[in-house]
């Protein structure tokens, strides 16, 4: 979707898609909680296919969500380092670069 469709989301949509954002982060911050109390430990499997990072790539699409798994950086606000394939574009691969706030707790 180009830049210009983007701004032209009405008052409504831009409403409904940041309370879509709001229901997963919740969703995922919920999940990661009752993994923790329960005390059990996830293989890197399980962690990357139930959290992956809540940072957008660039579009197109709009939405395109990132799927890295896991956070490779020094912290704060350093850029996550990790690659992975992109499925929206085959076997291209896309950096994550999202800020380890931008991470799932796992």
């Amino acid at each position: 979707m180009s830049e210009s469709k983007r701004n032209d989301r009405t008052d409504a949509q831009s409403r409904m898609l940041a309370e879509a954002a709001t229901v997963l982060i919740e969703a995922q911050d919920k999940a990661a909680a009752m993994i923790h109390e329960s005390g059990l430990e996830l293989s890197s499997g399980e962690r990357n296919s139930l959290f992956r990072c809540a940072g957008q790539l660039p579009p197109p699409p709009t939405p395109h969500w990132c799927r890295c798994g896991r956070y490779k950086g020094s912290g704060g606000d350093d850029p996550c380092r990790t690659r992975f394939p992109d499925p929206l574009y085959g076997d291209l691969w896309a950096k994550c670069g999202h800020s380890k706030a931008d991470h799932g707790v796992f």
